[in-house]
């Protein structure tokens, strides 16, 4: 199911812009400053209702106009069953507004979860290749970002878990600027914290085995996609999940053992809020050892390892379509051309901006060229 067409309306620089894609390869050529990215983004806020180079949707917003709208269609790859399968998205925002008003099939919509079950979309920009170097919680967001399409409880546990750490960390807080340790705890105080222990630690072990069912589902797709770039990167290379406290404990039994130094801190030191991915080459940190180029190659194979599991297995509508912006800047040209291997075999479309058309030229077949001007 490709985006057949958009229109984009008073986004940054393009105040009527029109684009009728294809569903293989789309790829978006000019120079610098032209409007390359704002038709990735737009398209990104469209099926996300916010955009991804920063989220201050008022810069996005074409500085004459009050207000920008995107409307797009998605037409049906099932011959059998062409009506049933195509539809219409088109989303405003207004500079004073504090939500944007959606509509699908020209009607209403207030949950944004009726669109991200539509269509399944992926990006990588430059902004993505933080994901080793950053902290644990930009690793966080990424593994949630598939459980939220695997595990329809996921957002709910995640709410609970937050409120409730907060609830408990607002008691221990208040006991460590009372000055108050284990042995000074009263049975009162004791019961005030433990009321939230068993909430605490069921939500906790949900989100944990939902983080490590999902680590573990991608691991053969990235390992698959890694060979590709190279084998030697794959041999030498593992991933594993950190769950947010040692492995042998459970979190019951570190929730007692540690209450003294969450007392002594004034908050609940570890749990699911400090779960990561652990990468590591030859059994050290692929962040310390490896070069930038190395770590570009992983990040591409973990985003797409995710997407491409959740296309065969969640994606149930068949709607699909992956964001590259600037890739060739990112990669050379060998690798450039292993990741279009890559998408090939994972058949979705594909929008791509560059400012060197030239370095598209091995999928020209299978490629629709769209040069975009200033102005």
């Amino acid at each position: 199911m490709p985006l057949d067409f958009i229109n984009i309306y008073n986004a940054r620089n393009l105040k009527d812009f029109s684009l009728q894609a294809i569903p293989t390869f789309n790829i978006i050529h000019g120079t610098n400053g032209s409007g390359k990215t704002t038709i990735l983004e737009s398209i990104y806020f469209l099926l996300r209702s916010r955009i991804f180079r920063n989220n201050k949707y008022k810069s996005f917003i074409n500085s004459d106009s009050n207000e920008c709208t995107i409307f797009s269609k998605f037409n049906s790859s099932n011959i059998s069953k062409p009506h049933n399968n195509s539809f219409t998205i088109g989303i405003k925002r207004t500079k004073d507004s504090l939500q944007p008003l959606i509509h699908l099939n020209q009607k209403k919509i207030f949950s944004l979860s009726q669109i991200s079950n539509l269509v399944l979309l992926g990006l990588i920009c430059p902004e993505s290749f933080n994901l080793l170097d950053s902290g644990p919680s930009v690793r966080r967001k990424f593994l949630d970002w598939g459980v939220f399409h695997v595990e329809h409880e996921f957002i709910d546990s995640w709410n609970s878990y937050k409120k409730i750490l907060d609830n408990r960390n607002k008691i221990l807080k208040k006991l460590k600027n009372d000055n108050t340790g284990l042995d000074r705890l009263s049975v009162n105080k004791l019961y005030d914290l433990n009321c939230w222990k068993p909430q605490l630690i069921l939500y906790n072990n949900k989100l944990t085995r939902y983080r490590k069912n999902q680590l573990q589902s991608i691991k053969n797709f990235f390992f698959n996609f890694l060979k590709v770039f190279s084998e030697s990167l794959s041999n030498n290379i593992s991933i594993n999940f950190y769950q947010g406290w040692s492995n042998n404990l459970s979190y019951e039994e570190y929730i007692d053992n540690k209450l003294s130094y969450d007392l002594s801190v004034g908050y609940t030191r570890y749990g699911s809020h400090r779960a990561d991915i652990i990468i590591n080459y030859n059994n050290q940190p692929a962040n310390d050892i490896l070069s930038r180029g190395q770590k570009k190659i992983i990040i591409i194979c973990l985003i797409l390892s995710q997407f491409q599991f959740l296309k065969i297995n969640h994606n149930s509508e068949g709607h699909s379509l992956l964001l590259l912006d600037d890739m060739d800047s990112e990669l050379d040209d060998s690798n450039l051309n292993k990741l279009f291997m890559i998408l090939k075999d994972i058949n979705t479309q594909v929008f791509a901006t560059t400012t060197n058309k030239r370095k598209y030229h091995f999928i020209e077949e299978n490629a629709k060229l769209f040069h975009v001007k200033h102005n």
